[in-house]
């Protein structure tokens, strides 16, 4: 197999048009519900979405000057960006995107396939997380970056360009699930497990700032809304 960057570039261009019947989209929704749902699929299918969560604290550290030294994530789903900078508003904008990022490329991966661009979605994800290797300080950041890029270079690649749609799909659908389930978490570091609010972003922010983890939580839901109701409205126009 040769690796022909133009080809590959030209298949890219191709505009993907989306017409699954209602079989295919139950089992884009079976496969997706799977990775997420069991505890098992999870503990693997999950780092991925930290992955996500801590790539969101590190674009916007970077939008707002901080420099990033570090990612590192652990296999217990655990992650840390450790970034440098001065001023409390780097500080509060690098740390309230990292709950809203899944939402929020799930969203731009919707709204990509809506308009027949679900091989340029899939080529920019790849690069993005080739990207990110750059930052990476231990194993297992490694190795879920590297597999994350690896399987989309692979359908790039190799795959026919109907594979295209049915990546971004996953992936797509994948991090909506994903990140309702880790805002499900979070509602619930700061309600009924109170001895894991520490984890929270939003309390880390208030620490930080010396003010309340409750304003930063509703920001951070108010981001996860508004990511929400794009994927919604993208997802739609899909069927």
């Amino acid at each position: 197999m040769n690796l022909d960057i133009a080809e590959a570039w030209h298949r890219l261009a191709q505009p993907v048009v989306v017409d699954l019947n209602s079989w295919q989209w139950l089992i884009i929704a079976a496969v997706v519900l799977a990775m997420v749902i069991p505890a098992p699929a999870w503990r693997i299918t999950g780092l991925y979405s930290t992955l996500v969560h801590e790539l969101g604290h590190i674009v916007s550290a970077l939008f707002t000057g901080r420099f990033v030294t570090g990612l590192r994530l652990g296999w217990d789903h655990s992650g840390e960006v450790v970034s440098r900078g001065r001023g409390k508003f780097s500080v509060i904008v690098s740390g309230i995107f990292g709950y809203p990022a899944p939402l929020w490329v799930s969203a731009l991966m919707f709204w990509a396939i809506s308009i027949g661009y679900a091989g340029q979605a899939l080529g920019i994800y790849a690069l993005f997380f080739l990207l990110a290797l750059i930052f990476v300080r231990n194993w297992p950041a490694f190795v879920v970056c590297t597999v994350s890029a690896l399987i989309a270079l692979g359908v790039v690649f190799f795959a026919p360009v109907d594979a295209y749609l049915y990546l971004s799909l996953l992936i797509a659908g994948f991090l909506l699930i994903a990140g309702l389930r880790d805002y499900a978490k979070l509602l619930a570091v700061h309600t009924w497990r109170r001895r894991d609010v520490a984890q929270s972003d939003a309390y880390l922010i208030a620490r930080a700032t010396h003010t309340f983890a409750g304003l930063w939580l509703l920001v951070i839901l108010a981001l996860g809304a508004g990511a929400l109701w794009w994927a919604s409205r993208g997802l739609l126009t899909l069927f």
